[in-house]
């Protein structure tokens, strides 16, 4: 009998209408041989072309796609939604909470993805899919093995040790991960505030019911421990002394339990389905103290989230195919809040950061159509309504209760055809959403301009996003070019309300509101040669270029201006790209397999919005232009112990200081990372 086929997801099966320029595929070998510690770093030097990656501290690591962050990039884990309605407003440390080496495959999407994956998907989505075994796989019915990365920059190392075995109708993942991060070296100094310790469980079960139906059941355990807010506890720019003396995530955990049914039996409404069932439960607990201030907070923050997702498949002639679906999401979040007085060791309670009894669900229904009967176009249309609904208590007693919500439409129309053998041209109109989530519904939060509450009364964002992208393909030569244009209209900001003392600063009030729109476009190039069909050696180069503005009437109470109309809009990323030369082996199991030099260049970014000029993280001047050269190597052990493979890479060869624009802490300097893997 031959090895079961697992299908991954049927939305995740690209239209003839995707776009490649705005579609990139990262492979699990992709992702080790970048040498990186973390998921978000990896992903940024594997697709350094459209995704960059700010760290606040280094246990975050948020991605900006087409332009925009956090909240508005979704991330999707084996189907089940990673962003939930507390995702924290602008960046973020759930892509971190992935341990990257359960991933097989990640897939970034740059554009809105709205209709397949509902909102959030603004920018853009990062799918991330997770190991497994299916039954009958290969002749070896056990393996095993260990990997183990070792980096000088932060003399830090993560070890992991993995089981799997196939029978005739079941297989088994498992796999443990340690890691111990210290404090970082930039090109200066160490810096303080950095290193963290994490660890991770994972397991993964596949059972073939029948000829046609497969069962999965997964579980996914990350712990991250002692994780500082870097940004909080150094001396930031237009600062004398840090925001916080004591800033810490003592406990950041994502759980994730998932049951999957992929089913392929033909019937009248589909040719195949996708079902799941998931649990999921994200916990962070913070100590808390300001500078100067008497009082130490312990914050806990439990969200508990669990829904269901159909997805079906269905050729409804030669010339059409049918992706349709539904899918349900809930959280219920506690929150709770200790107050001490390190005078007198008097500890009492105080408001949570979400108001009690705060509770949000989403239920979307989707439907795409790919057409064929257009030629020589292609053509995809999809839609989808999404219904939310939240309550909560209030934090000030007014009401007994607060609920509301709201309802959302997304829609997306492409078409593409080839322009002689090896050009492809695509143009996409899509209109994409992000639904307002208890982080602004029913979260009163302390931030570095003082204080922002929740308001109740907010209204979805909705962007409106065209693209057009050109694709070339030849035996030697692969590239491609896209620019696309969005704009988000109700946009979701802050609104000052209370000015406080004029004297002081950081006892001023704001409410989060909807207060105008913002414009972003840009463009996005990628292209890549063999030297010869038959050559190892390749080079390759990205270029990405963004721009933004914000339009906002509403008047500063401070300065009785409009401080946000028509200024650039917020942490934008400056032009950046690469450029790389290759080697991939023609011979399996080499003991030099592949290699890459490269370097890593962003330009000068000083278009800063208000609100950057007063980001601690930013420097008001500008964040300064840097290049930096990589060189990564890596091949097979074999001939002297079989099942062994080796990486090493030397990363920022010239030791340059720099600073991602928008990070909380420097790059790291120069540094060396050794990579040992083993299998049985």
């Amino acid at each position: 009998m031959l090895p079961a086929e697992i299908v991954t997801a049927l939305r995740s099966v690209a239209p003839a209408t995707q776009s490649e320029s705005s579609v990139t595929v990262l492979e699990r070998e992709q992702l080790e041989q970048t040498g990186e510690r973390s998921l978000p770093r990896m992903i940024q030097k594997a697709a350094v072309g459209g995704v960059w990656v700010q760290e606040t501290n280094l246990g975050g690591g948020a991605p900006i796609l087409r332009g925009v962050i956090g909240e508005r990039v979704l991330i999707v884990v084996d189907g089940v939604r990673l962003n939930d309605s507390t995702t924290r407003l602008g960046p973020n440390q759930s892509l971190n909470t992935i341990d990257p080496a359960i991933v097989e495959r990640v897939e970034i999407v740059r554009g809105p993805a709205a209709v397949l994956y509902g909102s959030d998907a603004v920018g853009g989505a990062i799918l991330i899919w997770t190991k497994r075994r299916a039954p009958r796989d290969g002749e070896k019915s056990l393996r095993y093995g260990v990997d183990a990365t070792v980096q000088s920059v932060n003399e830090g190392a993560r070890g992991s040790a993995w089981l799997s075995w196939s029978g005739e109708r079941d297989a088994l993942y498992v796999q443990g991960t340690q890691s111990v991060w210290n404090e970082l070296e930039s090109a200066d100094e160490e810096q303080d505030f950095t290193g963290y310790h994490s660890n991770s469980v994972f397991g993964s079960y596949t059972r073939e019911l029948d000829r046609h139906r497969m069962l999965r059941l997964s579980i996914r355990v990350h712990r991250d421990f002692d994780v500082p807010r870097t940004d909080r506890l150094v001396t930031g720019y237009g600062q004398t002394q840090p925001a916080n003396q004591v800033f810490n995530f003592s406990l950041q955990e994502q759980e994730g339990y998932v049951a999957e049914l992929v089913d392929t039996e033909r019937r009248s409404f589909a040719d195949s389905l996708h079902a799941r069932l998931f649990v999921k439960h994200y916990t962070e607990e913070r100590e808390i103290q300001a500078t100067g201030s008497n009082t130490f907070r312990d914050e806990r923050d439990s969200i508990l989230g669990y829904g269901f997702g159909l997805d079906l498949h269905k050729e409804l002639s030669v010339d059409h195919t049918l992706v349709y679906g539904v899918d349900f999401h809930r959280d219920e979040v506690t929150s709770t809040r200790f107050n001490t007085n390190v005078l007198t060791q008097v500890t009492t309670e105080g408001p949570g950061a979400f108001a009690d009894n705060s509770k949000f669900w989403t239920l979307g229904v989707f439907a795409q159509d790919e057409i064929r009967s257009f030629r020589p176009f292609d053509v995809t249309v999809g839609v989808r309504y999404a219904r939310s609904e939240f309550g909560f208590t209030p934090f000030v007693a007014t009401d007994p209760h607060e609920e509301g919500g709201f309802d959302a439409f997304a829609g997306s129309i492409a078409v593409a055809r080839d322009l002689g053998e090896r050009w492809r041209v695509t143009g996409t109109l899509s209109r994409s959403f992000r639904a307002p989530g208890l982080e602004s519904l029913a979260n009163n939060g302390t931030i570095f301009g003082g204080t922002e509450i929740a308001n109740p009364d907010l209204d979805p964002e909705t962007a409106l996003t065209g693209e057009l992208a050109l694709d070339y393909s030849d035996p030697l030569w692969h590239g491609g070019l896209s620019i696309y244009h969005t704009g988000i209209s109700d946009a979701l900001g802050r609104v000052l309300i209370d000015a406080g003392n004029p004297a002081t600063t950081g006892d001023e009030t704001y409410m989060r509101e909807n207060v105008g729109s913002i414009s972003i476009h840009g463009a996005e190039a990628r292209l890549a040669r063999r030297f010869d069909t038959d050559s190892a050696w390749g080079a390759e180069g990205t270029l990405t270029f963004t721009k933004g503005r914000q339009y906002d009437d509403t008047v500063n109470l401070l300065t009785g201006e409009k401080t946000y109309n028509d200024v650039p809009a917020r942490r934008i990323p400056p032009l950046f790209g690469s450029l790389a030369l290759t080697y991939d082996a023609l011979e399996a199991g080499s003991s030099l397999a592949w290699g890459r030099l490269e370097m890593i260049a962003a330009d000068e970014q000083d278009e800063l919005s208000p609100d950057d000029l007063a980001d601690p993280r930013i420097n008001p001047a500008g964040t300064a232009g840097w290049a930096v050269f990589n060189v990564d190597v890596g091949g097979s052990l074999s001939r002297y112990v079989e099942g062994t493979t080796w990486s090493f890479g030397l990363h920022n060869l010239l030791d340059q200081q720099y600073r991602i624009h928008g990070s909380g802490l420097d790059a790291p300097g120069f540094g060396a990372i050794l990579t040992l893997s083993w299998s049985g």
